[in-house]
């Protein structure tokens, strides 16, 4: 009796022991950063305030691609208002402006109707156009946030693999983003972030990928 109350404990141990690990380092579990190379793309991604095309124009003018493209999202109410006669600039639009106020030539970029509303329907629009357009892309540099990169390039490699050749993506989180994936803990936001990737992360693996 006492050796499996012993065992018992030396499994507790080692399961708290883990779980205190996993605890540590569950902020940079969800960052993946890799050393950017010349790319025939950019693609900055939606859902987040001006840091990301920030990452995006740093690596244009670094020259590591001759464009930067994002897909349009979805926006409550915004068929409402277009079918009222309102003119409401989408968010890729608005990011664009700022892309070009920052010095980017208005025509580098391209913007690609859809109304995404999540990362995958991103990768898919992108996908589909690549398709449609039968562009040679053999390199993407793909911008978001720092908290969202690992999810991000998870799913646009699985969104590329329809195409009929290997596309690299390669994750280039703006680094402009306030994300503290160090201690990740001692944030609010910050905490959120990390709970909800690890959640769409097991909901893109279980779910999403198969559809």
């Amino acid at each position: 009796m006492k050796a499996k109350k012993k065992k018992a404990l030396f499994i507790c141990i080692i399961l708290l022991a883990l779980l205190a690990v996993f605890f540590r380092y569950a902020g940079v579990g969800i960052v993946t950063v890799d050393s950017p190379e010349k790319a025939d793309l950019i693609i900055v991604l939606m859902g987040s305030g001006p840091d990301r095309i920030l990452g995006a124009v740093d690596l244009y003018e670094q020259g590591h691609a001759p464009c930067i493209m994002m897909v349009e999202n979805w926006q409550p109410g915004y068929e409402l208002l277009e079918s009222r006669g309102v003119e409401l600039p989408r968010d890729a639009e608005l990011v664009a402006s700022v892309g070009v106020q920052l010095g980017v030539p208005e025509e580098a970029f391209i913007i690609l109707s859809g109304n995404a509303r999540s990362t995958q329907d991103e990768g898919l629009i992108v996908t589909q156009y690549l398709k449609e357009q039968q562009l040679e892309v053999d390199t993407v540099l793909l911008v978001s946030s720092k908290f969202h990169s690992k999810r991000s390039a998870k799913i646009f490699r699985w969104a590329l693999g329809g195409l009929d050749r290997d596309v690299k993506v390669l994750s280039c989180p703006t680094p402009y983003d306030d994300f503290d994936a160090a201690a990740w803990w001692q944030s609010r936001e910050d905490a959120k972030r990390v709970v909800m990737e690890y959640a769409k992360l097991i909901n893109f693996y279980l779910v999403d990928r198969w559809r």
